[in-house]
C-alpha cells in the first residue's frame, strides 16, 4: 500500500461514519466520479458504489494492471483513450469487460476505426465546439452509451442542439460560460440566488439557467443561458429536450430540472445533509458529479460522497 493510501486510509478513519443524509432514502443514485490514473489502486477501489459513474484520466493508453482491476469493480466506467491505439492497449482492457472507452470526437477522423480495437464496449464521446451534420455523422457510427458536448461561444446554436438530440445514448449539454463548465466564454447566468436552503454554498448558490433561442426561426439561433418560454423552441426541440441533461454548477436553485431537461450538478466540498435532501425532494433523477483530485484529502472526500448515498440507498437516510 502506497504512503498516500495509507494517509487516506487514516484520514477516513477520522471523519464520522454516522447514518446518511437524515430524511433521504433514495431508490438509486447516480455519482460521476472524474478520477486520474495517478491515484491508487486501492483507493479507487474505494470509490466504487453502486451507482458510481467512473470517468478515469489517462496519460496514455497503457494502464497499471492494478488500476484496470480497480476499473474493473465499477458498475460503469470509462478510461480515455487516444489514437493509436495498440493490441496491448485493447488486451489489457479485457479484463474490466464492463468498462467503456472515453474518445474526443476530434480524433475519430485520425486512423480509419482506431477504437474498434477495443471491440463491442460502450464508448463515451467528448465534443468540443461546433456540433455539425459531419461531427454528429462520425458520433453516430459509434453507437456511443453517452455523448457530452461542450459548445463555444459561437458554437452553441439550435442546428447543433438539433444533431445533439437526435444522437443516441444519454446526452449532456455544458454551456460554455456558466459556473463549473469546462470552458469559458458566453451565457452568462442571469436569475442568480440562492435557495435559502442551510449548505446553500455547496448545493445552492447560483443559477445557471436553461436554453433558450435568440430566434426560433433560424437554426443558427444562439442557445444562452436565458430562462426558455416554451413557445420559443420548435416542437420536435421541445419533445427532445426530456433526452437531454443539462450540467449545473453547484449551487443551481432547486426548483425543477431547466427547461424540462434532466440535470447533472457538479458538487465539491463534503456532501451537505440538509442540502441533498432539499435537491433529491425537488430534483429526484439528479446525478452529481464531483471532480476527484489526487490529494488524499480530496480523496477522502469523494469516500465520503459515496458513503453518504450508499447509506441512503441501503435506508438508513432517516436518523432515528
Amino acid at each position: 500500500m502506497t504512503a498516500v493510501a495509507v494517509l487516506l486510509a487514516a484520514l477516513l478513519a477520522q471523519a464520522p461514519s454516522g447514518p446518511g443524509p437524515e430524511g433521504l432514502t433514495l431508490p438509486g443514485y447516480r455519482l460521476h466520479l472524474v478520477v486520474d490514473e495517478s491515484v491508487d489502486a486501492d483507493t479507487l477501489r474505494a470509490l466504487a458504489g453502486g451507482g458510481t459513474v467512473l470517468w478515469l484520466r489517462t496519460r496514455s493508453n497503457m494502464l497499471r494492471d492494478s488500476t484496470v482491476e480497480a476499473v474493473a469493480l465499477f458498475p460503469e466506467a470509462y478510461v480515455l483513450f487516444r489514437p493509436p491505439l495498440l493490441e496491448a492497449h485493447a488486451e489489457q482492457l479485457r479484463r474490466a469487460p464492463r468498462a467503456g472507452a472515453w474518445v474526443d470526437a476530434g480524433t475519430l477522423g485520425k486512423g480509419a476505426g482506431w477504437h474498434h480495437r477495443l471491440g463491442p464496449r460502450p464508448v463515451a464521446v467528448d465534443v468540443r465546439g461546433p456540433l455539425d451534420a459531419e461531427v454528429a455523422r462520425r458520433v453516430a457510427a459509434l453507437r456511443p452509451a453517452r455523448v457530452t458536448w461542450m459548445p463555444g461561444e459561437t458554437d452553441a446554436t439550435l442546428a447543433g442542439w438539433g444533431e445533439l438530440a437526435q444522437l443516441p445514448g444519454a446526452k449532456v449539454l455544458v454551456l460554455a460560460g456558466a459556473p463549473g463548465t469546462r470552458s469559458e466564454g458566453a451565457f452568462p447566468a442571469e436569475g442568480a440566488g440562492s435557495t435559502g436552503q442551510p449548505g446553500a454554498s455547496r448545493l445552492a448558490a447560483r443559477e445557471e439557467g436553461a436554453l433558450s433561442a435568440g430566434d426560433a426561426t433560424t437554426t443558427e439561433a444562439p442557445l444562452t443561458a436565458r430562462a426558455c418560454p416554451e413557445e420559443v423552441l420548435p416542437v420536435p426541440l421541445r419533445a427532445a429536450r426530456t433526452r437531454v441533461t443539462v450540467r449545473v454548477n453547484a449551487g443551481t436553485p432547486v426548483d425543477g430540472p431547466p427547461c424540462g431537461m434532466g440535470r447533472r450538478v457538479r458538487v465539491s466540498g463534503p456532501p451537505d445533509d440538509a442540502a441533498l435532501v432539499a435537491l433529491f425532494s425537488r430534483v429526484p433523477d439528479v446525478e452529481l458529479e464531483l471532480e476527484v483530485g489526487a490529494g488524499p484529502a480530496a480523496l477522502a472526500n469523494a469516500r465520503r460522497w459515496v458513503e453518504r448515498l450508499e447509506a441512503a440507498v441501503r435506508g438508513n437516510g432517516s436518523r432515528q
